[in-house]
């Protein structure tokens, strides 16, 4: 965790600011200690580098969110899912340097700020996005998986500019109201269970000049596609037209500003509507 990541903590149980830092490690980036809420009295650890705002809260996790707690799962995603998910998808070839480079021109990370990569699995965005921050940036990577986490952590190493992670689920990031300059959602909107909730607190992150970005899922076309959309579905995975997401973007104060979509692939920024 880099030290500049308290600038924009808040408590996870009552979201006060700012919190203390316990911790003996002397560097810029702190691999053990604790965050205290001086308001409720909380404690908040930091393991392996990573700040763990769900602790031991019982978390509802749909059965496609559960597989990413699985270590093979983590190391394999996007060596052998992520990077060809999109060509497979889309039935054309769009490779991942593709998206990546949609999403960066949408975003423009080169703003800086704060950028925020939720449901991030392997800080993929995140990693992406470091290369072309200016220095004072900083990068957060979000996700509920230890697996994921830790191994968002051994390729952040690998990273231009360090990325801070922490475990917390995307309907309650335990970050400060109008503090992200940036949020991007890679893939995740279509698990993660509570989706209106999780738009819901993106939009309250949002700085009055910040973005949200999505690539998401839709619901297919073909009869064969929705069948194998209703097995998915089984195992927690949504597919909404692009209508109900439309909407749902609206209903959490979500304005569209770009929107492309390929097949049941679709990739969408946003702004906080008044």
């Amino acid at each position: 965790m880099q030290r500049r990541l308290l600038e924009v903590l808040q408590c996870p149980t009552c979201a006060y600011a700012p919190l203390q830092l316990v911790t003996d490690d002397l560097f810029a980036e702190v691999e053990q200690g604790t965050l205290h809420c001086e308001h409720c009295g909380r404690q908040t650890a930091i393991r392996e580098g990573i700040v763990d705002a769900l602790g031991d809260a019982p978390v509802a996790l749909t059965g496609a969110q559960l597989t990413n707690y699985l270590s093979p799962a983590a190391w394999g995603y996007e060596r052998l899912w992520r990077w060809q998910s999109l060509s497979l998808l889309t039935g054309e070839h769009f490779p991942l340097r593709r998206e990546l480079r949609l999403v960066q021109a949408l975003l423009e990370p080169e703003r800086g700020g704060v950028l925020i990569d939720v449901a991030c699995s392997a800080a993929l965005y995140a990693r992406s996005w470091s290369a072309s921050t200016p220095p004072d940036t900083l990068l957060i990577g979000v996700d509920h998986s230890w697996a994921m986490l830790r191994e968002a952590r051994r390729r952040s190493f690998e990273a231009p500019r360090p990325i801070s992670l922490v475990r917390a689920a995307a309907q309650a990031l335990p970050f400060q109201a109008a503090s992200a300059t940036g949020v991007g959602m890679g893939g995740s909107l279509n698990e993660i269970g509570d989706a209106d909730g999780a738009l819901r607190e993106i939009r309250r992150l949002l700085a009055p000049d910040g973005r949200f970005v999505s690539m998401n899922l839709l619901q297919a076309s073909s009869g064969r596609g929705r069948a194998l959309q209703r097995v998915l579905a089984e195992g927690g995975v949504a597919f909404p037209t692009l209508e109900t997401f439309n909407q749902q973007l609206e209903r959490a104060g979500l304005q569209r500003w770009a929107q492309w979509r390929w097949g049941v692939v679709a990739i969408t920024a946003t702004v906080a509507g008044d």
